[in-house]
């Protein structure tokens, strides 16, 4: 029997080919061998249902197996946190007087330096007073002389000889003349820069020997004997405030402190000295002012950045069915109300449970209602969870 290639060239050895026509079979060396046509017909079919039976014997791929996304999970408890709320704020010096001369002049005298404390009434800074003191002496001897022309004046009157109008107007000269000598006196005065305070020079503005205007600042002086903060209520936790307490009632139902970022492991307790009633119009939240002692083993001064931290007040409603969660483990859907996942223990299946969310601190969030104790929620992952979504403990 002939074997030839198809189109009469060599087939590739490699490559084993079928075709559908009659009379053709592949052979390993290549090529096609030519067969009568009830052997062809035969050897085809044979082939085909081997073919088909091959085929329809393998096994249907198995599906893949369900992933089961770890996740982090928190077990609710009425002592597993405790809620306090914090907020940022600066320290400032209990008093602080950004002071000027009321007069301008040249600077002659500058006997402080930063950091300098000084006695009440202690020099700070002093200008040229000799322009002042011309001047105070011309008002004086002008008031010298008009004060010689009103008893003159007042002398002639009682003789008869000048009319009451003369009189009356060297009595008005005179005093105006006193009020130039005051207005004087005073200038002199406002050449030299006093502490209104027992307190340290915090900072001096201007330099010596250099002309100042009059109200320029030239020196910070502050009182540090203690010092305060001053912080910012949002709206949410203002109106969650006892109404109608004393700052006094309001500093015993919480426990204050100010935590400083240059001493991380100190708590200074803390009062409150002022509570705004009225909202900023730009930011809508409310000022309180905080006191608190100045250290004497550390260095806590005004500038300084630092939190307030303070235990919430216990107010009606609150109770054991409040908690402390992390603030990514409260969503909200498209309706604006919050929910966190639930975790079914049994199941280990998560369902989304409506809360009621209170004040944050820090990076927690209070939990006012919708939990029980001992629930479970999910703490990480949320954004990927799913109504009835199997899950498992992160670590397991």
């Amino acid at each position: 029997m002939a074997v030839t290639g198809l189109g009469g060239a060599m087939a590739n050895p490699n490559r084993a080919e079928c075709s559908g026509s009659a009379g053709k079979a592949a052979v390993p060396g290549g090529g096609l061998i030519l067969m009568s046509g009830s052997l062809g017909s035969l050897l085809f079919g044979l082939v085909f249902a081997l073919a088909v039976v091959t085929m329809g014997c393998r096994p249907e791929p198995e599906p893949p197996p369900e992933r089961i996304r770890p996740i982090k999970i928190l077990k609710l408890g009425s002592g597993s946190s405790s809620f306090q709320v914090q907020y940022p704020g600066i320290i400032e010096a209990a008093r602080s007087a950004r002071m000027a001369f009321e007069v301008p002049g040249r600077i002659i005298g500058f006997p402080v330096v930063e950091g300098d404390r000084l006695d009440t009434g202690g020099l700070i800074a002093r200008l040229d007073p000799r322009d002042f003191q011309e001047a105070l002496a011309k008002h004086e001897a002008n008031a010298n002389f008009l004060k010689v022309e009103r008893d003159r004046h007042q002398s002639l009157f009682d003789q008869g000889v000048d009319s009451r109008q003369v009189l009356d107007k060297a009595i008005k000269n005179y005093q105006i003349s006193l009020s130039s000598v005051a207005q004087g006196q005073k200038a002199l005065e406002d050449t030299e820069l006093h502490a209104p305070f027992d307190g340290v020079v915090a900072a001096k503005l201007v330099k010596e020997f250099r002309n100042v205007q009059a109200r320029e600042q030239v020196v910070v002086f502050e009182d540090d004997s203690y010092l305060k903060i001053i912080i910012s209520l949002p709206e949410a936790d203002y109106a969650r405030l006892t109404p109608g307490l004393t700052l006094a009632e309001r500093n015993s139902k919480a426990d204050i402190w100010v935590e400083v970022t240059s001493v991380p492991d100190r708590r200074f307790p803390a009062h409150i000295t002022e509570a705004a009633s009225a909202a900023d119009p730009v930011t809508r939240t409310f000022r309180m002012t905080l006191a608190f002692e100045t250290p004497m083993d550390v260095i806590v001064t005004s500038g300084m950045t630092a939190k307030v931290v303070a235990s919430a007040e216990v107010l009606e409603g609150d109770g054991a069915t409040d908690f402390m969660i992390p603030v990514q483990a409260a969503r909200g859907n498209e309706a604006g109300d919050s929910y966190v996942w639930s975790v079914d223990p049994d199941t280990m299946e998560v369902h989304r449970s409506p809360v009621k969310l209170g004040a944050v601190s820090g990076s927690m969030v209070r939990i006012l209602g919708g939990l029980e104790d001992g629930d479970e929620i999910a703490t990480s992952g949320v954004g990927e969870l799913r109504e009835g979504m199997r899950v498992r403990r992160f670590g397991s």
